[in-house]
């Protein structure tokens, strides 16, 4: 049988280390977890545990969604307990194992505890942290699936701000005062609409900071940030950011989503193996052609199994094929407001390859 590939690096890891086992614990949204167990509708504490010869997922009572998503060899039930690290140090006890024991530096620290005290010398590990980094295909055709529900979401924001009229210096929707909150409850029902979780929607207005909970009355010629970092029922984001503006003069805040546009489509076909460095300045370059200072929070990141990950655009992350990130473009003026435009891009030999595609217009 061919080994997953999270699997082939955990046992490359354990050769190179003179290991006798990896061992994880943690609940079913722990991203390590997503990423060995593939047991994202698994409910409550989970375990898993690769050696040279086997990978076990240990869940409470077994469940049958488990047996189907896991990819390893077996799951074992815990008899009705949580696999703590004590049921951890018992199932390597009956495999016969000694000696060095990986693992994440996320791992709970009773976890590692039992592991210690059962005769275990317990090391820290950062393969699988590692090996998440560049994304298979099956794993860029989830976060493509996800993105699109993104673009879902952020297709009902443009249409609710469309939908909006001046009243009393105020912008309605629905006969009634249009909040960052109604804003992002319609994005959301959009997003589940499409089976995804929201995972994360936040409204900015006015050069506020974009929070999930703003309560703020949305008024004509005010920037709307909407950040969407939905979320698939196996743990992937996506990434979508826009800057929307009703009945707005133009002026700095078209010259800003300008620029912001600008410094994306020179910052995207550099996003190769090669070009860390060049995203950046490409990136802060076009910002300044436009008369702006750049802003410390552009940049890049990943995206995966959660919603700020690696690699980050910096000499000491590589930036290998495969990667996915979300390039980050804000332009700030505390007289003006904020305009921040982000997308979902997979690094290719080649330059940057979007991950879905939607409209940057400033008008909804």
């Amino acid at each position: 049988m061919t080994l997953p590939v999270p699997f082939e690096h955990v046992r490359e890891e354990l050769r190179d280390r003179d290991a006798a086992a990896f061992v994880h614990v943690g609940r079913e949204d722990d991203p390590t977890l997503r990423y060995l167990g593939r047991a994202g509708r698994v409910d409550g504490e989970l375990a898993v545990v690769v050696t040279a010869e086997s990978a076990m997922l240990l869940a409470a009572d077994a469940p049958a969604a488990a047996r189907e998503s896991f990819p390893g060899d077996s799951v074992l039930p815990a008899g009705g307990e949580i696999p703590t690290g004590e049921r951890v140090a018992a199932v390597l006890d009956d495999l016969g194992l000694s000696g060095t024991v990986l693992t994440p530096r996320t791992v709970p620290h009773d976890a590692a505890l039992y592991l210690e005290q059962s005769g275990y010398e317990v090391a820290s590990t950062a393969v699988v942290e590692d090996a998440r980094v560049a994304k298979t295909d099956a794993e860029r055709l989830r976060q493509s699936t996800v993105q699109s529900a993104a673009c879902a979401g952020m297709r009902r924001a443009a249409a609710v701000l469309d939908a909006t009229h001046v009243h009393e210096g105020r912008l309605d929707w629905e006969d009634a005062p249009l909040t960052a909150l109604r804003l992002r409850r319609e994005v959301d029902a959009a997003v589940a609409a499409e089976g995804m979780l929201s995972g994360y929607t936040a409204i900015g207005v006015d050069g506020e900071p974009a929070t999930p909970r703003s309560e703020t009355t949305i008024e004509p010629g005010q920037t709307v940030v909407v950040d969407l970092a939905p979320q698939g029922p196996d743990g992937y984001h996506g990434r979508l950011v826009r800057t929307f503006v009703v009945d707005g003069d133009g002026g700095w805040t078209r010259r800003a989503q300008l620029a912001a546009e600008g410094a994306l489509d020179a910052a995207i076909p550099q996003l190769s193996p090669d070009g860390g460095d060049s995203v950046v300045t490409e990136l802060d370059a076009e910002v300044t052609a436009y008369g702006f200072e750049p802003s410390p929070d552009s940049g890049g990141y990943g995206v995966g199994l959660e919603r700020h990950e690696r690699p980050t655009l910096d000499a000491t992350d590589e930036l290998p094929v495969g990667a996915v990130l979300a390039l980050d473009v804000r332009v700030s003026d505390p007289a003006e407001g904020t305009v921040r435009l982000a997308d979902l891009v997979a690094v290719t030999e080649d330059g940057g390859e979007l991950l879905g595609a939607f409209p940057r217009s400033l008008s909804p």
